[in-house]
């Protein structure tokens, strides 16, 4: 009976590590939190990339590119966020508008037709022309910022 007992308890011991690694490897890598297209094809995402390397926990951004554009425009969002699971996108087509929540709070709502980005924690509105721009190419799945 020993025996098998150890042989169990290795057994779990090796799934913990396993998941463990899995979980650390969700989290560690560039993902799009959220994701929503518009009737008249621009692309938006909420995107978050691991910097513990840096001294800090996430970096989160948002990204949207029009149908016509070849480059990603790119929206602070925090460069000291905390995980980010997913993102939910109520789009609002008759306003033009996309809204991404955080939980049950309201975090950016993007105008597509006026290319208008809210940050709503800092009541900050920018447009398309203060965006940064990613090199042609660049894609939200390939990396995050």
């Amino acid at each position: 009976m020993r025996v098998r007992a150890r042989t169990v308890v290795i057994a779990i011991i090796l799934i913990a590590i396993a998941e463990f690694a899995l979980v650390v490897w969700q989290v560690s890598r560039p993902r799009v939190v959220g994701r929503a297209v518009a009737p008249d094809g621009t692309e938006m995402c909420i995107i978050q990339k691991c910097v513990w390397w840096e001294g800090e926990f996430f970096t989160t951004g948002f990204v949207y590119r029009k149908p016509s554009q070849s480059q990603w425009g790119w929206f602070y969002y925090n460069h000291e966020d905390s995980y980010w699971g997913t993102a939910r996108v109520v789009m609002n087509t008759n306003a033009g508008a996309a809204h991404f929540y955080r939980g049950e709070t309201l975090a950016v709502t993007f105008d597509w037709v006026k290319e208008s980005y809210t940050l709503h924690r800092w009541k900050r509105t920018l447009g398309g022309a203060d965006a940064g721009k990613f090199p042609a190419g660049w894609s939200p799945e390939k990396q995050a910022p």
